[in-house]
Protein backbone atom coordinates (compact mmCIF):
# COMPACT_ATOMS: atom_id res chain seq x y z
CA UNK A 1 0.00 0.00 0.00
CA UNK A 2 1.09 3.64 -0.99
CA UNK A 3 1.72 6.37 1.63
CA UNK A 4 1.98 8.56 -0.95
CA UNK A 5 -1.11 10.84 -0.92
CA UNK A 6 -3.35 12.02 -4.05
CA UNK A 7 -3.03 14.98 -6.05
CA UNK A 8 -5.96 17.29 -5.07
CA UNK A 9 -7.68 19.45 -7.36
CA UNK A 10 -6.32 22.13 -4.80
CA UNK A 11 -2.32 21.41 -5.62
CA UNK A 12 -3.20 21.75 -9.44
CA UNK A 13 -4.13 25.17 -8.93
CA UNK A 14 -1.90 26.66 -6.04
CA UNK A 15 -1.80 30.24 -7.10
CA UNK A 16 2.36 30.38 -6.04
CA UNK A 17 3.05 27.68 -8.28
CA UNK A 18 0.27 28.99 -11.33
CA UNK A 19 1.67 32.71 -10.95
CA UNK A 20 5.52 32.35 -12.20
CA UNK A 21 3.27 30.11 -15.09
CA UNK A 22 1.09 33.32 -16.15
CA UNK A 23 4.18 35.41 -16.08
CA UNK A 24 5.93 33.07 -18.27
CA UNK A 25 3.38 32.90 -20.44
CA UNK A 26 2.47 36.39 -20.37
CA UNK A 27 5.77 37.60 -21.69
CA UNK A 28 5.85 34.36 -24.55
CA UNK A 29 2.38 35.94 -25.70
CA UNK A 30 3.21 39.48 -26.00
CA UNK A 31 3.79 40.61 -29.73
CA UNK A 32 4.50 44.46 -29.41
CA UNK A 33 6.62 44.70 -26.52
CA UNK A 34 10.12 44.83 -28.36
CA UNK A 35 8.67 48.48 -29.92
CA UNK A 36 8.13 49.73 -26.59
CA UNK A 37 10.64 50.27 -23.38
CA UNK A 38 9.60 48.22 -20.38
CA UNK A 39 9.64 51.30 -17.71
CA UNK A 40 10.33 49.07 -13.64
CA UNK A 41 9.86 52.54 -12.18
CA UNK A 42 7.31 51.76 -10.11
CA UNK A 43 8.37 48.62 -9.15
CA UNK A 44 8.29 47.70 -5.61
CA UNK A 45 7.51 51.37 -4.94
CA UNK A 46 3.85 52.83 -3.73
CA UNK A 47 2.02 55.58 -6.71
CA UNK A 48 0.44 54.72 -9.06
CA UNK A 49 1.31 57.31 -11.58
CA UNK A 50 4.21 58.03 -12.98
CA UNK A 51 5.60 61.68 -14.04
CA UNK A 52 7.57 61.96 -16.82
CA UNK A 53 9.68 64.98 -19.03
CA UNK A 54 8.89 65.76 -22.64
CA UNK A 55 11.41 67.56 -24.50
CA UNK A 56 11.27 69.97 -27.65
CA UNK A 57 13.80 70.24 -30.38
CA UNK A 58 15.76 73.57 -30.39
CA UNK A 59 16.21 73.68 -33.93
CA UNK A 60 18.81 73.26 -36.72
CA UNK A 61 22.22 75.07 -36.33
CA UNK A 62 22.38 78.47 -38.33
CA UNK A 63 25.51 79.89 -40.03
CA UNK A 64 27.19 82.59 -38.07
CA UNK A 65 28.97 85.45 -39.35
CA UNK A 66 32.74 86.43 -37.79
CA UNK A 67 31.95 88.18 -34.29
CA UNK A 68 28.38 87.87 -34.76
CA UNK A 69 26.27 86.53 -31.68
CA UNK A 70 25.51 82.85 -31.53
CA UNK A 71 22.08 82.76 -31.30
CA UNK A 72 20.53 80.86 -28.15
CA UNK A 73 17.50 78.81 -28.46
CA UNK A 74 16.07 77.33 -24.86
CA UNK A 75 15.05 73.85 -24.99
CA UNK A 76 11.30 73.67 -23.74
CA UNK A 77 10.14 70.91 -21.35
CA UNK A 78 6.21 69.72 -21.02
CA UNK A 79 5.31 67.78 -18.15
CA UNK A 80 2.99 64.63 -18.54
CA UNK A 81 2.21 61.80 -16.85
CA UNK A 82 1.02 58.11 -16.88
CA UNK A 83 -1.69 56.31 -14.65
CA UNK A 84 -1.23 52.42 -13.73
CA UNK A 85 -4.50 50.41 -14.30
CA UNK A 86 -5.03 46.37 -13.84
CA UNK A 87 -5.81 44.11 -16.73
CA UNK A 88 -7.76 41.05 -15.02
CA UNK A 89 -9.24 38.23 -16.40
CA UNK A 90 -11.28 35.23 -14.98
CA UNK A 91 -11.71 31.28 -15.55
CA UNK A 92 -13.65 28.52 -13.92
CA UNK A 93 -12.50 24.60 -13.84
CA UNK A 94 -14.81 21.81 -12.41
CA UNK A 95 -13.52 18.83 -10.67
CA UNK A 96 -15.04 16.37 -13.81
CA UNK A 97 -13.11 18.61 -16.04
CA UNK A 98 -9.71 17.82 -14.17
CA UNK A 99 -10.67 14.27 -13.51
CA UNK A 100 -11.73 13.10 -16.93
CA UNK A 101 -7.91 13.35 -17.75
CA UNK A 102 -8.74 14.82 -21.59
CA UNK A 103 -5.56 17.14 -21.83
CA UNK A 104 -3.75 19.32 -19.44
CA UNK A 105 -7.17 20.99 -18.16
CA UNK A 106 -5.32 23.23 -15.12
CA UNK A 107 -2.20 24.12 -18.47
CA UNK A 108 -5.12 25.35 -21.04
CA UNK A 109 -6.61 27.83 -18.44
CA UNK A 110 -3.19 29.01 -17.03
CA UNK A 111 -2.26 29.55 -20.64
CA UNK A 112 -5.23 31.31 -21.84
CA UNK A 113 -5.12 33.32 -18.72
CA UNK A 114 -1.75 34.76 -20.11
CA UNK A 115 -3.31 34.80 -23.68
CA UNK A 116 -5.89 37.22 -22.73
CA UNK A 117 -3.61 39.68 -20.59
CA UNK A 118 -0.78 39.88 -23.50
CA UNK A 119 -3.91 40.37 -26.01
CA UNK A 120 -5.15 43.42 -23.72
CA UNK A 121 -1.44 44.99 -23.42
CA UNK A 122 -0.83 44.86 -26.99
CA UNK A 123 -3.93 46.58 -27.75
CA UNK A 124 -3.21 49.67 -25.37
CA UNK A 125 0.27 49.87 -27.14
CA UNK A 126 -1.24 50.07 -30.68
CA UNK A 127 -4.13 52.26 -28.85
CA UNK A 128 -1.39 54.44 -28.17
CA UNK A 129 0.71 54.90 -31.01
CA UNK A 130 -2.78 55.92 -32.92
CA UNK A 131 -2.22 58.91 -31.05
CA UNK A 132 0.60 59.79 -32.84
CA UNK A 133 0.67 63.41 -34.06
CA UNK A 134 2.62 62.59 -37.49
CA UNK A 135 -0.30 61.34 -39.63
CA UNK A 136 -0.20 59.81 -43.46
CA UNK A 137 -3.17 57.92 -45.65
CA UNK A 138 -0.88 55.00 -46.17
CA UNK A 139 -0.97 52.92 -49.40
CA UNK A 140 0.12 49.53 -49.44
CA UNK A 141 2.72 49.98 -52.23
CA UNK A 142 6.50 50.36 -52.25
CA UNK A 143 5.70 54.35 -52.68
CA UNK A 144 3.38 54.44 -49.25
CA UNK A 145 6.77 52.77 -47.66
CA UNK A 146 8.93 55.85 -48.78
CA UNK A 147 6.07 58.58 -48.02
CA UNK A 148 6.51 57.03 -44.17
CA UNK A 149 10.26 57.46 -44.17
CA UNK A 150 10.04 61.00 -45.79
CA UNK A 151 7.81 61.86 -42.68
CA UNK A 152 10.74 61.02 -40.23
CA UNK A 153 13.08 63.26 -43.01
CA UNK A 154 16.73 62.06 -41.51
CA UNK A 155 19.37 59.73 -42.01
CA UNK A 156 19.13 57.52 -38.62
CA UNK A 157 19.95 53.57 -39.32
CA UNK A 158 17.53 53.07 -36.27
CA UNK A 159 14.88 49.75 -37.24
CA UNK A 160 11.30 51.40 -38.49
CA UNK A 161 8.27 48.47 -38.04
CA UNK A 162 5.01 49.12 -39.79
CA UNK A 163 2.45 47.37 -38.42
CA UNK A 164 -0.89 46.65 -40.66
CA UNK A 165 -3.73 44.56 -41.85
CA UNK A 166 -2.85 41.46 -43.20
CA UNK A 167 -4.49 41.79 -46.83
CA UNK A 168 -2.21 45.79 -46.49
CA UNK A 169 0.56 43.40 -46.06
CA UNK A 170 -0.17 41.02 -48.65
CA UNK A 171 -0.75 44.07 -51.30
CA UNK A 172 2.54 45.22 -50.23
CA UNK A 173 4.55 42.35 -50.75
CA UNK A 174 2.97 41.76 -54.15
CA UNK A 175 4.05 45.34 -55.17
CA UNK A 176 7.73 45.39 -53.48
CA UNK A 177 8.05 41.79 -55.83
CA UNK A 178 7.37 43.82 -58.77
CA UNK A 179 9.47 46.49 -58.20
CA UNK A 180 12.51 44.42 -56.49
CA UNK A 181 12.01 46.46 -53.46
CA UNK A 182 11.08 43.90 -50.96
CA UNK A 183 13.32 40.98 -49.48
CA UNK A 184 12.25 38.08 -46.72
CA UNK A 185 13.40 39.27 -42.93
CA UNK A 186 16.36 37.57 -41.29
CA UNK A 187 17.36 36.92 -37.54
CA UNK A 188 17.08 40.54 -37.31
CA UNK A 189 13.46 40.86 -37.18
CA UNK A 190 12.06 42.57 -33.60
CA UNK A 191 8.53 41.16 -33.85
CA UNK A 192 7.91 37.67 -33.99
CA UNK A 193 6.01 36.83 -37.53
CA UNK A 194 7.67 39.42 -39.33
CA UNK A 195 6.49 38.93 -42.84
CA UNK A 196 9.08 40.90 -45.01
CA UNK A 197 11.82 43.92 -45.29
CA UNK A 198 10.64 46.57 -47.99
CA UNK A 199 12.99 49.65 -48.10
CA UNK A 200 14.60 48.78 -44.88
CA UNK A 201 10.99 48.74 -42.89
CA UNK A 202 10.17 45.87 -41.28
CA UNK A 203 6.65 44.73 -42.15
CA UNK A 204 4.39 42.81 -39.11
CA UNK A 205 0.57 42.16 -40.08
CA UNK A 206 -1.97 42.36 -37.55
CA UNK A 207 -5.78 41.92 -37.67
CA UNK A 208 -6.24 44.12 -34.92
CA UNK A 209 -5.69 46.62 -37.42
CA UNK A 210 -8.53 47.51 -40.30
CA UNK A 211 -7.12 47.80 -43.85
CA UNK A 212 -6.06 51.29 -44.85
CA UNK A 213 -4.92 51.39 -40.91
CA UNK A 214 -1.05 51.20 -40.21
CA UNK A 215 1.32 51.89 -37.89
CA UNK A 216 5.30 53.53 -38.17
CA UNK A 217 7.41 52.69 -34.89
CA UNK A 218 10.89 53.97 -35.46
CA UNK A 219 12.76 51.86 -32.67
CA UNK A 220 15.00 53.83 -30.40
CA UNK A 221 16.37 52.90 -26.95
CA UNK A 222 17.27 56.61 -26.20
CA UNK A 223 14.03 57.75 -27.34
CA UNK A 224 11.67 55.56 -27.61
CA UNK A 225 8.05 55.86 -29.39
CA UNK A 226 6.55 54.61 -26.59
CA UNK A 227 7.19 53.35 -22.87
CA UNK A 228 5.47 50.35 -20.82
CA UNK A 229 5.54 50.88 -17.20
CA UNK A 230 5.36 47.04 -15.52
CA UNK A 231 4.10 47.92 -11.74
CA UNK A 232 4.99 44.12 -11.05
CA UNK A 233 4.68 40.46 -12.29
CA UNK A 234 1.00 38.75 -13.15
CA UNK A 235 -0.73 37.37 -10.28
CA UNK A 236 -2.89 34.44 -10.10
CA UNK A 237 -5.55 33.88 -7.37
CA UNK A 238 -7.86 30.81 -6.82
CA UNK A 239 -10.57 30.06 -4.80
CA UNK A 240 -13.21 27.45 -4.19
CA UNK A 241 -16.95 26.98 -5.10
CA UNK A 242 -18.23 24.47 -3.35
CA UNK A 243 -21.48 24.81 -5.15
CA UNK A 244 -20.52 23.61 -8.27
CA UNK A 245 -17.46 21.48 -7.26
CA UNK A 246 -15.46 24.06 -9.16
CA UNK A 247 -12.15 26.07 -8.83
CA UNK A 248 -12.49 29.85 -9.68
CA UNK A 249 -8.53 31.67 -11.31
CA UNK A 250 -8.27 35.22 -12.07
CA UNK A 251 -5.34 36.53 -13.33
CA UNK A 252 -4.23 40.00 -13.40
CA UNK A 253 -1.46 42.58 -14.10
CA UNK A 254 -1.00 46.09 -13.38
CA UNK A 255 0.96 48.35 -16.56
CA UNK A 256 0.38 51.55 -17.90
CA UNK A 257 1.22 52.73 -21.64
CA UNK A 258 2.05 56.07 -22.56
CA UNK A 259 3.95 57.51 -26.03
CA UNK A 260 7.00 59.16 -24.66
CA UNK A 261 8.76 60.39 -28.04
CA UNK A 262 6.18 61.40 -30.76
CA UNK A 263 8.37 61.78 -33.22
CA UNK A 264 8.89 58.19 -33.68
CA UNK A 265 5.28 57.89 -34.24
CA UNK A 266 3.37 57.61 -37.62
CA UNK A 267 -0.38 56.69 -37.71
CA UNK A 268 -2.76 56.13 -40.84
CA UNK A 269 -6.09 56.12 -40.07
CA UNK A 270 -8.54 53.32 -41.85
CA UNK A 271 -10.40 53.61 -44.86
CA UNK A 272 -13.68 54.99 -44.52
CA UNK A 273 -16.44 52.48 -45.69
CA UNK A 274 -16.97 53.08 -49.40
CA UNK A 275 -13.63 54.42 -50.43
Amino acid sequence: MSDTAPTKLADLVNPQVLAPIVSYELDKALRFTPLAKVDTTLQGRAGSVITYSAFTYIGDAADVGEGEKIPLDKIGTTTKTAAIKKAAKGTSVTDEAVLSGYGDVVGEHTKQLALSLANKIDNDILTAAKTATQKIVFAPTVAGIQAALDIYDDEDDKTIVAIMNPKDAAALRTDAMTKNAGSDIGANQLVSGTYMDVLGVQIVRSNKLAQGEAVFIRVDETKPAIKLIMKRSAQVETDRDILTDSTIMTANEHYGVYVYYDKNLIYSAPKSPGK
